[in-house]
This record gives structure tokens, sequence and C-alpha cells, in this order.
């Protein structure tokens, strides 16, 4: 009977510790029957590189992503892409936040991110059972024992091993560099080798997400429990302000993710150490065996080194928002008010658990008058002025003997016009008479052909408006406009000065509609008077 129990008892913690497990959102994601699907969007979209994306774009990316499968004949569930994304959320597989902008967006979770690491290891074909693999479980394991030494004794003993080993590979490289010097031929590391010892690599770098994520959302964790600690002190403001300013400074050292990554910080404070990982990975894709390898385990390792960058800023960011956060709490806390809030909203919460089962429809609510009245504040409020609206004062004539403008009038319009923007009804009668001549043109060579008055600068958008359907989008729709199909023309400002501009050739064509009798058979010496009509 004894030994029953002790197995069942057995029995029963392991398969707690089982159930414990499939708990966990990243062996529920794997899990569920949509699990494939919401596996194969996010590697899709948070590829190496791209920790974060802004919800609208997640949003069309999803859509589009669904849309494309099922044109292929694939059966999906038909939600739309924000109620999916809000499903993933809730489902702890996706964490939304703002960053410092105040702009939305999602990233994955750390539980996310184990499946994703899982499904990929999975997919590999090579065992990561290796020389390699084996080599950095025992180089860990020594440098573990070595730290784990209590004595000066046993210190001191693997400190002599160690610098033994050091100076036996100092040796064996000089040894090395002499025969190499010697001319000796260089030898080639088996590619068999470099494979398994890049897989292993990818391996370690397939790990990082999780743990990074892991890191900040331990951060956002604790944040969101200090702050219900806080709501929930009854102390004196003077007592609260210190113990929660001090956690706010120690968010790092108060969970186990965070005292670790404080540890790899550094290593990864240290430039040289980050330029030299960045340089060997270039050295690796650059091997001749690194062109057989499939295109994204290439990636993953090239990513390396952005990777590391954009996950420590992002911890760094999530332990800055969470102080701002812990602080900005602090600076309105209020206990009394607090507790007062808190009792007239358990207060109102049993009153309406009490009156809902014995109240009907249209049934008239006591209001608990002991909660305080709202003091709304007063709007300052101006009425409309009920008389109507007079135009401005006209403008003096400038023919007119009487009136001193300081100039000639003609001068004085000509230099106001002049400055003004593009003479629309001009430009379009010039147009036609261009295009009567020669049959059809383009807008440089109108502009060209145009008196001096319809040749300023800001005439060019006059003529540009008058461009052929669809002129515009063949010549600027593809980028850079070929230099054979720019002009060269020269424009003169108001004041006589001229200016050399470069326009593309557009063929113009004057709607049929134009407007322009009335000004075709100006001549080309006068100004034209132009009158401001309310549009």
């Amino acid at each position: 009977m004894t030994g029953r129990r002790t197995a069942g008892s057995r029995l029963e913690g392991a398969l707690a510790r089982s159930q414990g497990a499939f708990g966990t959102p990243a062996l529920a994601l794997l899990h569920r029957k949509e699990g494939p699907l919401v596996v194969a969007l996010l590697s899709l979209i948070f590829t190496p590189g791209r920790a974060t994306v802004p919800t609208e774009q997640m949003h069309v990316e999803v859509e589009d992503l669904l849309a494309e499968a099922r044109s292929a004949g694939h059966e999906l569930p038909d939600d739309a892409a924000r109620a999916l994304c809000s499903r993933w959320v809730a489902g702890r597989w996706l964490v939304r936040a703002l960053d410092d902008d105040g702009v939305e967006q999602y990233q994955v979770s750390s539980h996310a991110a184990e499946a994703l690491a899982f499904v990929d290891r999975t997919q590999g074909a090579r065992a990561l059972v290796s020389e390699s693999r084996i080599r950095t479980l025992l180089v860990a394991l020594d440098g573990l024992a070595r730290d784990a030494r209590p004595d000066r004794e046993s210190q001191q003993r693997a400190l002599r091993e160690q610098a033994a080993r050091a100076r036996d590979e100092i040796a064996a490289a000089e040894a090395e560099l002499a025969r190499l010097d010697a001319g000796g031929p260089v030898v080639q590391a088996p590619t068999e080798r470099l494979v398994e010892q890049f897989d292993n690599v990818a391996a370690l770098v397939r790990e990082l997400p999780a743990d990074f994520a892991r890191v900040a959302e331990s951060i956002a964790e604790l944040q969101r429990s200090i702050v219900t600690s806080l709501r929930q002190d009854e102390r004196p403001t003077g007592e609260v302000l210190g113990a929660y300013l001090d956690a706010s400074d120690t968010l790092m050292q108060r969970t186990p993710e965070g005292r670790a990554f404080s540890g790899a910080m550094e290593l990864l404070r240290d430039p040289q150490l980050l330029g030299q990982v960045d340089e060997r990975v270039r050295a690796v894709l650059a091997h001749p065996f690194a062109g057989d390898l499939p295109a994204d385990r290439r990636e993953s390792v090239r990513a390396l080194y952005s990777q590391l960058l954009a996950a420590v800023d992002g911890v760094l960011d999530a332990q800055a928002r969470a102080s701002r956060t812990i602080t900005q709490q602090l600076t309105v806390h209020n206990p009394l008010r607090d507790r007062e809030l808190d009792s007239a909203l358990r207060e109102a919460t049993a009153a309406m658990a009490e009156w809902f089962p014995v109240s009907g429809r249209a049934a008239r609510v006591e209001p608990l008058r002991w909660l305080e009245r709202a003091r709304l504040g007063r709007f300052r409020a101006q009425l409309h002025d009920l008389r109507p609206d007079t135009p401005p004062d006209a403008l003096a004539d400038l023919d007119d003997p009487g009136h001193d403008a300081g100039g000639e009038p003609r001068e004085i319009l000509g230099g106001l016009l002049g400055m003004g923007g593009p003479r629309y009804d001009e430009t379009t009668a010039h147009a036609v008479r261009v295009l009567r001549e020669r049959g059809d043109a383009t807008a440089d060579e109108v502009f060209s052909a145009a008196p001096a008055e319809l040749r300023r600068p800001v005439e060019l958008l006059g003529y540009l408006e008058l461009a052929a359907p669809g002129a515009l989008e063949e010549a600027l729709g593809h980028g850079d406009v070929p230099a054979a199909r720019l002009r060269r023309v020269t424009a003169v400002r108001a004041d006589g000065s001229t200016r050399e501009l470069v326009v593309p050739e557009i063929p113009i064509e004057v709607p049929d509609n134009g407007s322009v009798d009335a000004s075709d058979d100006m001549p080309h010496d006068q100004p034209h008077d132009h009158q401001e009509t309310d549009g």
C-alpha cells in the first residue's frame, strides 16, 4: 500500500506539473486549432530585426495575408484582423503598448516567441547534439564551477588550471602562426563541421527574442503590482514616497529576469564587443559554405547585431515607462480620496446587485445622495453677432488723380500682380494660340514662347495643369525622369532677373470648355487686369 501511495503521489505531482505546463500561453497556442495559423502569421510579420509593428499596419498585413490564403483555397476564420489581434492579445501571444510618441503598436510576447522557436526547431533537419553544442555546455559548466568554489584554495587551483590551459592555447596558436609564416598550407575546416557550428549559433540566436521579451514583461508585471500596492497603501504620503521611489529606481533588481538582464548588460555595454559580433557575423556569412544554407537561416544570424540592439532598447524602454508610471502615480497619490472612492464604488456595486433582481423595466432608482456632487466648471460663452457681415471698404481707384499711391498706378498694379500666383486665364489663352499654330506642343515649348510677363517661375504651375490626361503620371510615376525627357527653360522674375529651370517633357491639352475667348485677342505686350472673385 505504501508503494502504491508513493507511486500515486509521484504521478500526481508530475501530472500537476504537466497540466501547469500545458496551461501556459506558449503550449496553449500550439495546442489550439488555430495555432498553425497564428504561428505562421506572426513568423511572417515579426521578422528578425522587426520587433514591433504599429497596430494599423499589423491589421492591414494580417488582412492581406488572410485574403491571399483564402484565394489559394484555404479555409480560414472570417473574423476581421482587428478582432483576431485582440484575441491574440487576450491569449497573451501579443503585447499591445504605446511607444514614446504615443503610437500604439504590437510586439510578440515571450510566450509566442517560445512557440515560434519551438516550431522553428522542429522544422530543422539537423540534430543539435554536436561537438559545438557539447563544447558550449562544457564552457558554461566550467565557468559555473569556477565561480561556485567557496574557498581560497579551490579558486587558486582553478585559476592555475585556467592559466595553464591558456598557455597551452597560446603555444598552439604561436606554432600554427609559425607554420603559416613558413608557407604551410591553410587547413580548411570540413563543411559539415561549419554547418553544425552554424546551427548551434542559430539555435542560440533563436532563443534571444523570448528571453528579452520575458524581461520586459516581468518589468511591466512588477510595475502593475507596485501601482496596485500603492493604491492599497494607507500610510501617509510622506512615508510612501521614499519606499516607492526606491522601488521605481531598482526595478531591474526586483525580478530574477531583471537581475539576469543586468548581468548580461555588463557585456552588452562594451561597444568593442558588439563591433566584434557584427564583424564575425559578416565573416561567417562571407564563407562559401554559407551560400548553400537556406536564406531564412542566414538572415536570422545576419540580424544578430541589430536584434541585440533592438532587444536591449526594448527592455530599457519598458523600464523607463514603468518608472514614469510609478512616479506619476506617486504625484497624484491621495490615500484618503482613494479609500473614499473605493468604498463608494463597493457600496454602489452592492446596491445595484440588490436592486436588479427586484426591479423591472423602466423602474426608477433612488440616487446615492451621499456621493459628492460633481462640481463642473463654466465655459466662457459669447453669442454670435446678429448684425449682417459687412464687406471691407472698396479699394481706391489707382487711376484717380487725387489718389497718391507713391508711384505710377500701372507700375504699382503690375508689381503686385508680378508677385501673385499663376495667371490661369492668360496662360490658357496663350496655350490655345500655340496649339492652333503648331497642332500640339509641350509645357516647356508653350512656356518658352510666352511673353515675359507669362514666363515667371510660378507660371510653370499653370502650364503643367494643362497637361494631357495621364501625361504627368506617365512622366513622374516611375521615379526619376530620364535625362532625354528633361527640358531647360528660362524664367523671368517680376524684377526682370532670370533663372533657368528644368522641367519634364509634358504634352499639354486645353479642355474644350476652357474660357479663353475674352483673352484670346489681347495683345501680348499689355498687362491684363485681374479681378478676384469669391470662390
